[in-house]
């Protein structure tokens, strides 16, 4: 006779799934996980990325991440339900100064503390400045997103090498022989029209007394 599955391995397939995760039973349970996303499936995280630095696509990229929930009882309010999450992998954007693909490295820890109601989260975060990131309390959480957001958000405004590799040539530095022809050809047309040379006095006398002879 088969035995049915116990309490506690039922809680666990569920925070096996990180596509469906329940926060509360995982934060009380104190439990950790951990695995990886391919980047593919961040897909408003991939389209601020570009190819790796040989031209080949990151296809093998991924994020690796590390869950932990945390529970603290309360005795006038509800218990604070706290999730901690690590995330490690590399990201591929485009050097702003030389257009090249330059690799970000990313290693960054953060807690969400997960309360009741849109309304109260929204409250308690902003009164929580920096310190702390609030979040409403979902029926199930999608891993991913969650990571993909802090990810999104966690984006330079503008990658650069620390020494680029292939620097773009100066454009004052070497002029093109069209661009010379361009210029010189506005140039001419471009300067005033020269004066009439003015016929020497001697010159019209002797024509005056041609012309009476």
């Amino acid at each position: 006779m088969a035995r049915s599955p116990s309490p506690t391995s039922a809680r666990a397939s569920r925070w096996s799934d990180p596509t469906r995760l329940d926060v509360a039973a995982f934060a009380k349970a104190q439990a950790s996980l951990e695995g990886h996303t391919p980047l593919t499936q961040m897909p408003r995280l991939c389209e601020s990325l570009v190819s790796r630095a040989d031209g080949a696509p990151d296809a093998d990229g991924a994020v690796h991440w590390h869950l932990q929930g945390l529970w603290k009882e309360a005795t006038a309010r509800p218990a604070e339900i706290r999730l901690r999450v690590r995330a490690q992998g590399r990201l591929w954007l485009t050097c702003q100064r030389c257009l090249h693909p330059v690799a970000q490295e990313v290693d960054w820890t953060s807690t969400f503390r997960f309360v009741e109601g849109e309304d109260d989260a929204a409250r308690m975060d902003e009164e929580a400045g920096d310190e702390e990131d609030v979040l409403a309390l979902p029926r199930s959480l999608k891993v991913s997103e969650l990571i993909e957001d802090e990810l999104i958000l966690g984006l330079p405004i503008v990658p650069l090498h620390e020494a680029c590799p292939k620097p773009l040539p100066d454009e004052n530095a070497v002029e093109s022989p069209n661009k010379k022809k361009a210029s010189a050809h506005i140039d001419l047309e471009g300067a005033p029209p020269s004066a009439p040379e003015k016929p020497h006095p001697f010159a019209v006398l002797a024509q005056l007394k041609k012309n009476k002879g």
